[in-house]
């Protein structure tokens, strides 16, 4: 008998964890899906819990209404494919666990950050490992916000803003594609690294066609001087750069007119979920599922 995808998250929620399992889960919202997507949203939560350590080092801010964002980009998807990704939030405060750093800065030695941390992690884990099986390959998008001038989707991948910034040969002649974090979608297409990145098939110019400014893309193909996120953590454990079949790309989003309000959050999720739709046809070989 086929098991249940869904099942896994079932048992992955009672895994034991260094703090209480009651605890913990109040800390880590994770929602079950079937389309070969995982969002990650790792900076949106606002708890501070007594008797968890302040971190000592590190970033504190959190990411504005991302949790939020997050949720309605799930939503978007559901309402456009008939299906949902797999979310997963941090919602705790970044002052007490940064989900987007390796354990020791992320909790700075707290066991129920730490647990915290754990249960995040695992659960993108199950998720990868569950989108492998079921689809083959996959995608994580790693939600984040950026006050950045000017105000605009960064698409990151890994490749710092002096990559980005040499020309396309030099970039699909060099190390790029091995230090990415979607290889291995580069890789099963058989198209280019820059193409991917920033030509007419590049998850920005889908962005574009939605009259939403993105960088890397056709319009905005390197930050030239700008300020630029390229990825950090999350998409280095969670993509393809060091094997695997599930790629991710860090998405940051400006503040103002994609997270400033609740409006502009809807139709920023409507219009990356139409994006995404447009991007898993041209390198997944298959949509995301019945259009609307």
């Amino acid at each position: 008998m086929r098991t249940n995808p869904l099942f896994f998250f079932a048992i992955l929620c009672q895994l034991p964890a260094l703090a209480g399992a009651q605890e913990v889960e109040k800390y880590v919202e994770i929602n079950p899906g079937t389309l070969p997507v995982i969002l990650l949203a790792p900076h949106g939560g606002s708890l501070k819990p007594e008797g968890v350590a302040e971190r000592r080092f590190g970033k504190f801010l959190t990411d504005a209404n991302t949790a939020d964002l997050t949720r309605r980009i799930a939503d978007a998807m559901l309402e456009k494919y008939g299906a949902r990704p797999v979310s997963i939030l941090c919602l705790m405060h970044r002052s007490r666990v940064d989900c987007n750093r390796e354990l020791e800065e992320a909790a700075q030695g707290d066991p129920v950050a730490a647990a915290v941390w754990e249960r995040f992690h695992g659960a993108a884990a199950e998720a990868r490992k569950r989108v492998s099986q079921m689809h083959g390959a996959g995608l994580v998008l790693d939600i984040h916000g950026h006050r950045h001038d000017p105000a605009r989707v960064e698409l990151g991948y890994l490749l710092g803003a002096a990559t980005l910034d040499i020309d396309d040969a030099a970039l699909d002649s060099g190390d790029a594609l091995s230090r990415s974090s979607i290889r291995a979608l580069v890789e099963k297409s058989g198209r280019p690294l820059s193409e991917i990145l920033r030509g007419p098939r590049s998850l920005g110019s889908f962005l574009e066609a939605q009259g939403i400014a993105a960088i890397p893309g056709p319009a905005l193909p390197s930050p030239k001087g700008a300020d630029y996120f390229s990825g950090s953590y999350n998409i280095q454990a969670h993509g393809s750069r060091d094997g695997g079949t599930v790629s991710a790309i860090q998405v940051e989003c400006p503040w103002e007119g994609v997270r400033d309000t609740p409006e502009k959050r809807t139709e920023f999720a409507r219009k990356l979920a139409t994006a995404l739709g447009g991007y898993f046809e041209a390198h997944f070989g298959a949509g995301l599922g019945s259009k609307k």
